[in-house]
């Protein structure tokens, strides 16, 4: 569906578990595409040493051989044992000093892990879709983990990092559920804001000694303040105040802090980035400050506390899926300078059932109002009783006839509207002029006052005559 595309997009990439492994007979053959000895397939590299590209599945193994045929094993290939699900505990001996990415992608069966010495990276997605991995082992010279190196190894609880590490790449402990503390070495330069996304059980993040990040109260910032990387869910509850000094709060920073029930945002934050409070299932109220010009996708997305939202008046786009389901959501205000609704915004917020969209907006999104998904939860469908007001002519106008929604054009009852103030108000001024005659017992008015109500007359007769053209 194209509504969840960003979270999608990231779950395609754990790889395909369908392979199995098996256990070395060392008979070794030739094949097309190298040397094989019955688990895994080799190659030579230019300098006489062996690289695992590929291996057979039909067994478990627990070591990568560190000699073959008198040459040496240097390195595992990319996607090399992906999907060898068979294997349970793994040591890669240090003769092997390079791995490639996605090498144990999916190898779901796998719950330990001891790297070589030799490795300075941890590469993209090496440990992809690992969910039963406990246990890492990590180089004692390591200097990075790549993008998405331990995306959803769900059951690692904690990792120790070695002091050497000084980059730490996007997505690379994303939806590592069980992981409970993040100990950032003092050498890291490079710590990604996506790096912790959708990891709702950390307690506790450290980073003693770094000169360029800052922890309190368990919220990883700049070394300046500025940036606002990360939270630890599992100790972030109540109401949230915003430290005046941040200017942005990165993606996914308090996702999955399910605890939060207020939040305040102070006017020095320019920017939210994507995921930032994704599932804060208990969040009630945000209180935006003007200031705020960007809110990035998925938001505030799965926030089914909140009740209302005022969007600030120096916000101009509101992102893809940025307040959808919301299932408690009943009021939206969205000023005049918003011009861009993106596909999904207020999606799955059923109770929403009305939404007055200003005539400032000139692009609507799919399913952007008045779309959620049906019982069997197989496709879009309309809200029920959902209703729009809209200004003739607008973008929002043609949006309620494409997925014939109940609509009312504002503007053609302005007119209408300004016909009652103003006559009203005459009324109240003649009444006015009554009282200070009455008072005043004279028998006619001065001629002042008989000049202002005939202009009163004047103008009530053309307001009639204008509202009846």
């Amino acid at each position: 569906m194209k509504l969840n595309k960003l979270l999608s997009a990231a779950a395609a990439a754990v790889l395909s578990s369908s392979l199995l492994t098996a256990l070395p007979t060392f008979a070794h053959e030739a094949i097309d595409e190298g040397l094989t000895d019955g688990l895994f397939t080799y190659e030579l590299n230019d300098k006489n040493e062996y690289i695992i590209i590929d291996c057979d599945g039909s067994s478990a193994f627990t070591a990568i051989p560190s000699v073959v045929n008198g040459y040496s094993v240097v390195e595992i290939g990319e996607d090399a044992l992906a999907g060898c699900t068979y294997v349970t505990e793994l040591t890669i001996p240090d003769t092997v000093r390079t791995i490639g990415a996605g090498a144990f992608a999916s190898c779901s069966g796998l719950t330990r892990i001891e790297f070589s010495n030799r490795l300075t990276e941890i590469p993209e997605g090496a440990l992809m879709g690992c969910a039963n991995l406990k246990e890492v082992v990590l180089p004692e010279n390591l200097e990075t983990i790549g993008t998405g190196a331990f995306y959803g190894c769900s059951s690692l609880e904690e990792i120790d990092l070695p002091e050497t590490v000084t980059a730490i790449g996007d997505y690379a402990f994303q939806r590592c559920y069980a992981l409970k503390e993040m100990n950032i070495p003092a050498a890291v330069e490079s710590f990604s804001e996506t790096a912790l996304i959708e990891c709702p059980v950390i307690e506790t993040i450290t980073a003693d000694g770094n000169d360029n990040y800052k922890v309190e109260d368990n919220i990883l910032y700049s070394s300046d303040k500025k940036t606002l990387i990360h939270a630890a869910p599992a100790s972030i509850s109540g109401s949230v105040y915003i430290s005046e000094d941040v200017t942005t709060i990165s993606s996914g920073a308090f996702s999955y802090c399910s605890e939060i029930t207020e939040l305040f945002i102070p006017p020095s934050v320019k920017k939210i980035g994507d995921l930032a409070f994704y599932f804060c299932t208990k969040l009630k109220s945000v209180d935006f400050s003007e200031g705020l010009s960007e809110l990035g996708s998925l938001a505030f997305g799965s926030c089914t506390a909140l009740e209302t939202v005022e969007i600030p008046t120096t916000v101009s786009t509101l992102k893809s899926q940025v307040f959808s389901d919301n299932a408690a959501l009943t009021k939206v205000i969205i000023p005049e300078t918003v011009k861009t609704v993106e596909d999904g915004a207020f999606f799955a917020c059923s109770k929403l059932k009305n939404i007055i969209v200003p005539k400032s907006i000139d692009t609507i999104g799919d399913y952007a109002f008045g779309y959620t998904v049906n019982s069997a939860g197989t496709n879009y469908a309309a809200v029920d009783g959902f209703s729009m007001s809209v200004y003739s002519g607008s973008a929002a106008e043609k949006y309620a006839k494409k997925s014939g929604f109940e609509y009312t054009v504002v503007d053609k009852s302005l007119k209408k509207v300004a016909f009652i103030v103003i006559a009203a108000g005459l009324i109240l001024a003649a009444a006015v002029f009554a009282v200070v005659l009455m008072k005043k017992g004279k028998k006619g008015a001065p001629a002042s006052v008989k000049n202002a109500e005939a202009e009163e007359d004047e103008s009530y007769e053309a307001i009639i005559s204008d509202d009846e053209e």
